[in-house]
C-alpha cells in the first residue's frame, strides 16, 4: 500500500530537518576551528613553559584540521540529506515510485 501524502511530508520534513542540524553542526565545527587556531603561541608568549610550545602547536594544528574535515563532511551530508529529500518529493510528484511500481 502507497503510503499517504502526509506520510510522505512527514518523512521528506524529517530528512530536511536532519540536513539542517548537520549543517548547524558544519558551522559549529568551522568555529572550533577558528577558536583552536587562536591556541598556538610562541616562545616568548609561552615564558616558563617553553618544554610545552612545540607539542601545544602540533595538537592545536592537528585539532585544526580534524575540525575543518569534520565541518567539510558535515555539511557534505546535510546537502545529501537535503538532495535525497528533493529527489523524492521531485519523483512522487511526479507519479515515479506509481510508474515504477513501488507501490
Amino acid at each position: 500500500m502507497a503510503p499517504t501524502a502526509q506520510e510522505i511530508k512527514v518523512a521528506t520534513d524529517t530528512l530536511r530537518k536532519d540536513a539542517a542540524v548537520w549543517d548547524r553542526e558544519s558551522a559549529t565545527m568551522s568555529n572550533l576551528k577558528s577558536t583552536v587556531d587562536g591556541l598556538t603561541f610562541g616562545r616568548l608568549e609561552a615564558g616558563i613553559f617553553q618544554a610545552i610550545v612545540d607539542a601545544n602547536n602540533k595538537l592545536a594544528i592537528k585539532i585544526s584540521e580534524r575540525c575543518d574535515q569534520a565541518s567539510k563532511r558535515f555539511a557534505e551530508i546535510g546537502d545529501t540529506l537535503m538532495h535525497c529529500a528533493d529527489t523524492y518529493d521531485a519523483e512522487d510528484a511526479a507519479g515515479k515510485h506509481r510508474i515504477d511500481s513501488l507501490w
